[in-house]
């Protein structure tokens, strides 16, 4: 699909919405979500990572919502949020997206108060799961992460032990946007050795930045909800 047939797409469906972005960890790369939130001046979105944030806003301000929320979020789940908003009179969309897909029951999937569900490393690839997601929200059908169907080969009821508890410690943090220094003095380490840490969390994830660690340490559950 070209990008003008993603901007019909969109604009069909936000022509009388606004659009919020709530997901967690801030480090997850979901730039092309956040963007979206700018589109309509209308109706102006919102970026969070609290649950409570977005339930504030549409008090103050009740409108029809395109929301997209991962399933944790800084605060709760974004599975009870979209429970919450549900409530409303106001016909929201909801899109859930996947950070850590493995910890979630099918069954919960098929949920249909969730107009789509995609998996956040597929956002923006050459699967287009968003633009896909938003045809399938405009002619009110439910749209399905095509990789959800496929049959995992790996085992996920344990996360591998990979890391020490002290890096475990450290990724959490920098997950929650910590550098090294605000690290060093949560830990009470010196900022060197938080720094050693997180390389060698890095190293063992086999990835070039903090934040690939974060998304990384999310899909293998590492990290805390």
């Amino acid at each position: 699909m070209s990008f003008k047939d993603f901007l019909v797409e969109l604009g069909k469906l936000i022509h009388d919405r606004s659009v919020i972005s709530c997901v967690y960890p801030r480090l997850v790369a979901l730039e092309a979500v956040n963007e979206l939130t700018t589109l309509n001046h209308s109706n102006p979105g919102l970026i969070s990572t609290s649950g409570e944030a977005v339930l504030n806003h549409l008090k103050s301000s009740p409108r029809l919502a395109l929301v997209f929320v991962t399933e944790h979020l800084f605060d709760g789940s974004g599975l009870e949020l979209i429970q919450e908003l549900n409530k409303s009179a106001l016909d929201h969309r909801f899109i859930l997206i996947l950070t850590h897909n493995h910890a979630l029951n099918p069954t919960t999937v098929q949920n249909p108060s969730l107009s789509g569900v995609v998996l956040d490393h597929n956002i923006g690839g050459p699967t287009c799961v968003l633009v896909e997601a938003l045809r399938a929200v405009n002619r009110n059908q439910q749209f399905i992460d095509p990789e959800l169907h496929q049959k995992k080969s790996r085992p996920t009821d344990q996360a591998p032990k990979i890391l020490s508890e002290r890096e475990l410690e450290v990724l959490q943090l920098a997950a929650n946007g910590m550098s090294n220094k605000e690290m060093a003095a949560e830990l009470y380490i010196a900022p060197t050795t938080a720094r050693d840490h997180m390389q060698s969390v890095m190293r063992k994830l086999q990835v070039n930045s903090r934040t690939a660690a974060a998304v990384a340490g999310l899909k293998l559950g590492l990290l805390d909800p």
